[in-house]
C-alpha cells in the first residue's frame, strides 16, 4: 500500500506544472500542427467555433481528404496529437474537443447539451461552417456514441461519411464494462474526483493503468498534464452526464443505430487493443456483422490496451493512411 501511495503522489507531483506555452502566438501557424508535450502549446494552436451549446475548440490542419477525429472520455483532441502531426501530411485533419472536454466550453448541464445526439449536432454545425462535405471519421471510446449519431443522420441525408476507422469504442452492452451509476452523490463524487486539483492526477493515473496503457508505455510530465489540466477546468459536469447516462434509453438508441448500419455504403476498418478490460474484443462480432466488415480490415493488437493513440500512434497513422489512400491494397 505504501508503494502504491508513493507512486500516486509522484504522479500528482509530475502532473502539476503551470499551464504556460513555450510557443508564441506570433509563431503559431494554425494550418500546420507542431507536436509538443506541452498542453499549453496544443491549446495555442486550436481554433474556436460557437456552437449552440457553447464554444468548441478544434484543430484544422493539413490538406487533402478531410479526416474528422473524435475522442472519448476522459480525454480530448490531445489524445491524437502524435497521430495528427503525421496525418496532416496527407489529410486535412479536424480534431474536435467535445463540449465539456479539453479546451471547449464546459457549461452547466441541462440534461441535453452533453448527450451524444447534441454533440453530433455541434460537430455537424462546425463542419458546415468549415465548408466540409465529404469526410472520413476516426473515433475512440465514448466518441463512438457521437459517431453513430453522425453516421445515422448522414445515412438518412447526404452520404458524406466516406469511411470509418474505429478504435476501441462503444458498440453494445456485450463486452462493455460500462459505468453503472445513478444520478446522485456517488456519481457527483466520482466526477468531481476527476476535476479536483487534489485528486485529478491520481484518478487519471488509475484510469490509464487499469484500462488504458500497458506497462511499456510511459507518459512524460507534460503529456500527463495534457489530460489533467482540462479536467480541472470544469469537466466534472460532462463526466457526471457520462457516468450516469448508461440507461435503457441509451442502449435502446444505440441498438437502433447499430441495426441501421447495414445501410452504410462506405468502408470500415477496426483497430482494437486486446488488453482493454472495459471495451473488450467481445464487442467485435456485432460490429463486424452490422457493418459487414471484411476480416482483413479488422486488426487486433494483442499486446496493447485501450489508448492505442498513446501506445502505437505511428502504426495507427500508417493503417489509416493506407486504408483511405490505397483502398485496393
Amino acid at each position: 500500500m505504501k508503494v502504491i501511495a508513493m507512486v500516486s503522489l509522484l504522479f500528482v507531483a509530475a502532473c502539476t506544472p503551470k499551464l504556460q506555452p513555450t510557443m508564441s502566438i506570433e509563431s503559431v501557424d494554425q494550418t500546420r500542427y507542431a507536436l509538443s508535450d506541452n498542453y499549453a502549446n496544443h491549446r495555442l494552436q486550436q481554433r474556436r467555433f460557437a456552437a449552440s451549446g457553447g464554444e468548441l475548440a478544434y484543430l484544422d490542419v493539413g490538406q487533402g481528404p478531410v479526416l474528422l477525429m473524435i475522442h472519448g472520455v476522459p480525454t480530448s483532441s490531445w489524445l491524437y496529437r502524435k497521430m495528427i502531426v503525421e496525418l496532416q501530411e496527407n489529410f486535412r485533419v479536424i480534431a474536435v474537443d467535445l463540449l465539456g472536454f479539453g479546451s471547449s466550453d464546459k457549461p452547466g448541464s441541462d440534461g441535453v447539451n452533453y448527450q451524444p445526439e447534441s454533440q453530433a449536432i455541434y460537430i455537424e454545425a462546425l463542419l458546415a461552417s468549415l465548408g466540409v462535405s465529404d469526410y472520413h471519421m476516426v473515433f475512440h471510446d465514448m466518441g463512438g456514441l457521437v459517431a453513430w449519431e453522425l453516421l445515422t443522420r448522414d445515412i438518412k441525408a447526404t452520404g458524406s461519411v466516406q469511411s470509418l476507422t474505429i478504435l476501441n469504442t462503444i458498440i453494445s452492452k456485450q463486452g462493455f464494462d460500462y459505468p453503472k451509476m445513478k444520478k446522485g452523490m456517488m456519481a457527483k463524487a466520482m466526477s468531481e474526483a476527476y476535476a479536483s486539483d487534489l485528486s485529478s492526477a491520481a484518478v487519471l493515473d488509475m484510469t490509464f493503468k487499469n484500462m488504458g496503457l500497458t506497462s511499456t508505455t510511459k507518459l512524460s510530465e507534460g503529456e500527463c498534464f495534457g489530460y489533467v489540466a482540462p479536467m480541472r477546468e470544469g469537466a466534472d459536469k460532462a463526466l457526471y452526464e457520462f457516468f450516469t447516462g448508461f440507461d435503457d434509453d441509451l442502449f435502446t438508441r444505440l441498438n437502433a443505430h447499430i441495426k441501421g448500419l447495414s445501410s452504410y455504403k462506405g468502408r470500415t476498418q477496426v483497430l482494437w487493443g486486446a488488453q482493454d478490460t472495459v471495451l473488450t474484443t467481445a464487442q467485435l462480432p456485432q460490429l463486424q456483422a452490422s457493418l459487414k466488415i471484411n476480416s482483413s480490415d479488422i486488426t487486433v493488437f494483442e499486446n496493447n490496451a485501450h489508448f492505442l493513440p498513446e501506445e502505437i500512434p505511428s502504426v495507427l497513422s500508417g493503417k489509416i493512411r493506407a486504408f483511405i489512400l490505397n483502398p485496393s491494397s
